[in-house]
């Protein structure tokens, strides 16, 4: 066994001494003792590590069974009434002993292993989510909790700090965290479901090597398809409650083989039309299809999102949220799908090899998807797609993170597959992205309504405003990095290597490089919200890390890659004036500033809608007007252009324009990049060329 540390060992120590306070507890004894001989049965491919913790729980489980079954006390001659002081103490040592046995059984046993030994072992798909889903959820709640945390700390919440500033922090930490989860419940509900978990009871899994036959089949499904694969006619969506339909389809078809690129801006009905192709309304999303959709020649309210999986695949316009939450490495999430299939273990991994050469990230098979970067994840969300080998593959929005020089090759790769295989593809994008590998557009959503052709909007409209080239006023740096380098715990080399450079007041630098080169990281880094290994970042000739916590926040704002995760409030107002919680102005000057903001960010009469009822590019803005209260030194933009249309664009470029800090934005869009920051920085191989 590994060594046990000071804390674990008082954990053991107070087991031990507050059996002899407690009551009775053979039950617990056997508890014990069973949880040791299950995980030796149920989990063989853990065996060795399940060994080595019954070792420890069983010799627990009969000192228990001595302490607290009379043993002692008869030894030191009758039994003994505690006081409530004691019997209360002896609980809490209870208490204290179970987690510490918890703790033991974790370390031994850590939830990966459990998770993966769940979903490999016999037990029927439902029963093994069912057990699996409390760790899950953990893993789930600690990941958000510290999105959380390091959105609030870039506002100037502190994380640490006094009792009463720690327990503040808290209180506004549960609000957004269980507001986040329950708005990404339906998405993971859907992404779960689109990977085909729980179609059959039983599944089959990589895990359990020389097992065939004994597992359901899928009927082998037709290799061409004489129809159209998709087909709507007078076709519309009517959302809960509503009368008049939010998106009406008079006809669209797409045919085994062919690429259909549809192009709306924010808000047009993109999204809802992916629900309607992949089965997902009302299940998903909430409302009613009129109207005739078929898909595979079959109405597609015939089936579920679920039965629909092997056939349909839609990828969401958030690749986490595609992803299916219950994996580890990257190759086990491409293979969580056809897993769900209960096909052969050898089809699984040709399936999964494929998919991971046609997307470009085989040499990540080994990566956490949680550690994946923006462009990563939605190539990894691409290949748990193509390992399905779907009749319909729709892409929402799937190509929004991955770099320009990435895309192009990966929609050639889908174009041929498709072709290849008969795959209908349907692309959903925003128009006036003259860089997007899918022109010309076949078809366009304008006022609620599908319709053939190119959008009448052909490319975005260049911002009005400032020069484009501000003039030095002061050659004082505003933001330093000095020799910075850094790596994430557990790896052994560096991501960022002896970064150097200098941005001064007014200027504009595009922080540009592949994904997965250390963009966002970088940006963090430039923000206080992570140490480096060497080096330092200076603002103003002073350390970020060594700023409180309200100083950085008033000084610099951050602009996320997901808004999502630095929205606390329920209501707009409420998130713009939180910038305000600190300052000096009178409530009357706050509201003239708020207003002032959000008229700037085109948001005026929204003050008291909820952020996350509003389209994309409206929650974006809401963390743009929440930095625009404040007039700091440094702005972050992290792919703050990504969710605009072409009319949102042109807004949140008029109000860059207006500002007057110094900005250093990561972005994949290189006409906004050369049109706006005569400053760039390259990012690659850890190295900034600037």
């Amino acid at each position: 066994m590994r060594k046990i540390g000071p804390f674990r060992s008082f954990l053991l120590w107070a087991v031990w001494v507050g059996g002899s306070m407690g009551l009775p507890a053979f039950p617990f004894a056997a508890v014990m003792a069973g949880l040791s001989a299950g995980a030796v049965l149920l989990w063989p491919r853990a065996r060795r590590r399940a060994k080595a913790v019954a070792l420890f729980m069983l010799p627990l489980a009969l000192g228990f069974w001595l302490i607290h079954g009379g043993a002692l006390q008869l030894f030191f001659g009758g039994s003994v009434q505690p006081s409530r002081a004691v019997w209360a103490l002896g609980l809490w040592l209870r208490i204290l002993s179970v987690i510490s046995a918890s703790q033991l059984w974790l370390e031994y046993v850590p939830p990966p292993v459990l998770i993966r030994s769940l979903f490999a072992g016999r037990l029927p798909a439902s029963w093994a989510f069912l057990l699996a889903s409390p760790l899950l959820l953990a893993e789930q709640i600690r990941t958000r909790a510290a999105q959380v945390r390091e959105a609030q700390l870039s506002r100037g919440v502190p994380v640490h700090g006094t009792f009463l500033e720690r327990a503040s922090s808290l209180t506004a930490l549960v609000f957004p965290l269980v507001l986040g989860m329950l708005n990404e419940l339906p998405a993971r509900s859907a992404a779960l479901d689109m990977k085909g978990f729980g179609l059959f009871p039983r599944r089959s899994s990589l895990a359990r090597e020389g097992e065939t036959g004994a597992l359901p089949a899928l009927e082998p499904a037709p290799q061409t398809f004489n129809g159209k694969v998709a087909e709507l006619r007078e076709a519309a969506f009517l959302a809960p409650g509503e009368t008049k339909p939010v998106l009406e389809i008079p006809e669209f078809s797409v045919a085994p083989g062919d690429t259909a690129f549809l192009e709306g801006g924010n808000g047009s009905g993109k999204s809802t039309l992916a629900s309607m192709l992949s089965g997902a309304v009302p299940e998903h999303r909430g409302g009613s299809i009129s109207g005739n959709v078929r898909v595979l020649g079959e109405d597609v309210t015939a089936r579920t999102c679920l039965a629909w999986s092997p056939d349909v695949q839609a990828v969401q316009q958030n690749p986490v949220l595609s992803l299916s939450g219950c994996t580890f490495t990257v190759r086990e999430e491409v293979a969580f799908g056809p897993e769900n299939l209960a096909l052969p273990p050898a089809e699984i991994r040709t399936r999964v090899e494929r998919a991971l050469d046609l997307a470009g990230i085989t040499h990540l098979g080994d990566r956490n998807p949680a550690c994946l970067s923006g462009g990563e994840a939605q190539k990894l969300a691409l290949a748990s797609a193509l390992a399905m080998t779907p009749r319909l593959l729709v892409l929402d929005e799937a190509f929004s993170r991955i770099h320009p020089a990435d895309r192009h090759s990966l929609a050639s790769v889908l174009r041929r597959q498709a072709r290849e295989e008969g795959t209908a593809l349907v692309v959903l994008e925003k128009p006036g992205n003259a860089s997007s590998p899918w022109f010309p557009p076949a078809w366009h959503f304008r006022d609620g309504r599908l319709l053939p052709g190119p959008s009448p909007v052909c490319s975005r409209r260049p911002a009005a405003g400032s020069s484009l080239f501000p003039e030095k006023k002061d050659d004082r740096p505003v933001l330093v990095i000095d020799d910075l380098s850094f790596r994430w715990k557990g790896e052994t080399s560096p991501l960022l290597r002896s970064l150097n450079a200098v941005l001064r007041p007014g200027e504009r630098a595009a922080l540009t490089g592949p994904n997965g080169a250390g963009k966002s990281t970088l940006m963090r880094l430039c923000a206080g919200l992570l140490e480096p290994e060497c080096g330092a970042v200076l603002l103003g000739g002073v350390p970020v890390g060594s700023m409180a916590p309200g100083e950085r926040a008033a000084r610099i704002g951050f602009l996320f890659q997901d808004a999502e995760r630095q929205i606390f409030h329920s209501t707009v107002a409420g998130e713009v004036l939180f910038s305000l919680r600190k300052s000096a102005l009178s409530p009357d000057e706050r509201m003239e500033r708020m207003r002032q903001a959000l008229s700037a960010t085109g948001l005026s009469r929204k003050e008291e809608k909820h952020p996350l009822d509003l389209n994309s590019a409206e929650r974006r803005m809401v963390a743009v007007a929440s930095l625009s209260v404040r007039e700091g030194d440094l702005l972050l933009l992290d792919e703050p252009t990504r969710d605009f249309d072409p009319e949102w664009q042109a807004r949140f470029e008029e109000w860059m324009l207006s500002r007057r800090e110094a900005i250093v934005a990561v972005s994949h869009d290189p006409e906004f990049t050369g049109r706006l920051f005569p400053v760039s920085w390259s990012l690659g191989g850890g190295r900034l060329t600037t």
